[in-house]
């Protein structure tokens, strides 16, 4: 009796362990599937989360770049499409472009094409330990089909182009198509440390070197604007004439310094210009960053749309007629253009100004605008609108 009891106990045991492991394999593939099912649905809900920029219509066809994040990778990838009016269903396939171009600016007519690019330069072409990035902007024509000229855009004149086109970046064309008008980083001043080494020569070359500079707020070392704008501290409006190449700041701003000096402090941010459609003004958004006695420091902008900022106007007609002489010998008897102009002098927010086109020598300026403000980190914007006299390239008096 003793055996049999000690039989039916056993086996009892073993079917009890038996069927606990058939429930933990169980619940391990049900924890599996649910996991698979988990990743698929994050993966659709990321890749259908896209951005889409740069849409216009130019020849018929409507042009928009669409953003999506790659999890696998950790980065985004960019798409081009190009759907026609006429057939949207005869659509191409969408076209991916590479990771070095920054940014696809058509002219007004269509037939050329602005590319900006990054690039690396191998270290044996610079003479340097590890290579160095550009930014080179392409000038393409026949609608975007023929590559005409390659302009690299000197680090001696400007820092990185700012292509963040939903805040602070913009490019814009001008109207005859000649000039384009871009914001980008204003160049550090030149440093160095107290125990470098340094010859003669050395110290002819570097008049303006600050010694003991380096680690310095506002001289070697810059105040940015918070997170995703780590490197957007300083930026100012620079002019490109495509057929000569050359390059010129637009230095009738709001107390920005377009040139290296002794300290990249209390100035404003210039960004979003836009050319007028007359093409004697650019139209651009100055954020205060010190200069205007709103914000002695820059904080956070992702997100913060209430940081101080107004919509300002500067003549460029002088600049660019400079820009068009191929040679520097009548640069010292160029006229200067006349002073800037706040548009809104009476409105504590108001930022991305838009033209119209023009009608009896009159065109639309449409922008976003607050007059008082807002405590949180967004709020209502109202659309205003102001009249452009084309004849004297400055917004209408009252």
């Amino acid at each position: 009796m003793l055996a049999l009891l000690l039989l039916s106990i056993i086996i009892s045991s073993s079917a009890t362990s038996g069927l606990s492991a058939i429930k933990s394999t169980s619940m391990t593939m049900n924890q599996q599937h649910q996991h698979q099912r988990d990743a698929a649905a994050y993966q659709d809900f990321v890749s259908s989360a896209v951005d889409f920029s740069g849409c216009y219509v130019r020849n018929g066809f409507v042009t928009a770049t669409r953003s999506v994040r790659d999890i696998d990778t950790n980065s985004r990838r960019s798409f081009v499409y190009n759907i026609p009016l006429i057939s949207p269903s005869l659509a191409a396939p969408p076209m991916e472009l590479s990771a070095k171009i920054k940014a696809r600016i058509p002219s007004p007519s269509g037939n050329k094409l602005a590319v900006l690019v990054e690039e690396s330069v191998p270290s044996d072409i610079e003479g340097k330990g590890q290579d160095t990035k550009r930014h080179v902007m392409e000038i393409w024509t026949n609608k975007g089909h023929q590559l005409a000229k390659r302009i690299v855009l000197p680090s001696t004149i400007h820092g990185p182009v700012c292509t963040d086109f939903a805040w602070f970046g913009g490019i814009s064309w001008s109207p005859d198509e000649t000039a384009l008008v871009y914001s980008a980083e204003v160049n550090k001043p030149k440093t160095a440390s107290y125990f470098a080494a340094s010859s003669k020569e050395d110290d002819k070359e570097d008049d303006d070197t600050i010694v003991g500079g380096q680690y310095t707020l506002g001289v070697g070392k810059k105040e940015d604007w918070g997170e995703k704008y780590g490197t957007t501290a300083l930026l100012a409006l620079f002019c490109l004439n495509v057929s000569t190449g050359k390059i010129g700041a637009v230095e009738n701003v709001p107390a920005c310094t377009n040139t290296a000096s002794q300290t990249t402090d209390g100035n404003h941010v210039l960004g979003q210009p836009i050319f007028s459609p007359c093409g004697q003004a650019v139209v651009y958004t100055g954020w205060d960053a010190g200069g205007g006695g709103e914000m002695p420091r820059r904080l956070g902008a992702i997100y913060c749309y209430h940081r101080p900022c107004q919509i300002y106007s500067s003549p460029v007609s002088q600049l660019l007629k400079t820009l068009e002489i191929d040679t520097t010998e009548d640069e010292d008897e160029t006229v200067a253009d006349d002073n800037f102009v706040c548009i809104t002098p009476n409105d504590r927010l108001s930022r991305s100004p838009r033209f119209s086109s023009p009608s009896d020598g009159v065109a639309k300026l449409a922008y976003l605008t607050h007059t008082k403000g807002f405590d949180t980190h967004n709020g209502c914007m109202a659309l205003h609108t102001s009249d452009w006299c084309m004849s004297k390239g400055s917004v209408v008096d009252g």
